[in-house]
């Protein structure tokens, strides 16, 4: 009877982990994006006003709060992009330094892969 379950286990146990593993990889990109265009604070300030039944004037006062934070982060985020830019390429140069040549060709070709998926998946806004 034991043996029956332990391929259960082990199958319930490995989707678990990547259930939890793609939840953890998506989140980051499902919130940023979210939050950016302005639909988490739209979906926000609508549960806030039903489970709250704020009045029109708490809306509206809620709405820019929710405005202005928005703002905040997407001006904290763009101070901050640039130190995370600096140190993913210096630590590539580090490990391109360290490759044989054709290490280091197959690590250039890994890099614009990664770009290209980093442009698709979080895209910079202009400007």
């Amino acid at each position: 009877m034991k043996r029956a379950w332990k391929p259960l286990l082990v199958a319930f146990a490995l989707g678990l982990l990547v259930g939890v593993a793609g939840a953890w990889w998506s989140a980051p990109y499902y919130f940023h994006r979210r939050w950016e265009s302005g639909k988490f604070q739209n979906q926000l300030l609508q549960r806030f006003s039903s489970k709250l039944k704020l009045t029109p004037d708490q809306r509206t006062q809620v709405a820019a709060i929710l405005e202005a934070k928005r703002q905040h982060i997407e001006m904290l985020r763009a101070e901050v992009r640039p130190k995370f830019e600096d140190i993913r390429s210096t630590t590539s140069a580090e490990i391109h330094k360290l490759l044989t040549a054709e290490q280091q060709k197959q690590f250039d070709v890994m890099q614009a892969e990664w770009e290209t998926r980093s442009k698709k998946w979080h895209p910079r806004p202009s400007g």
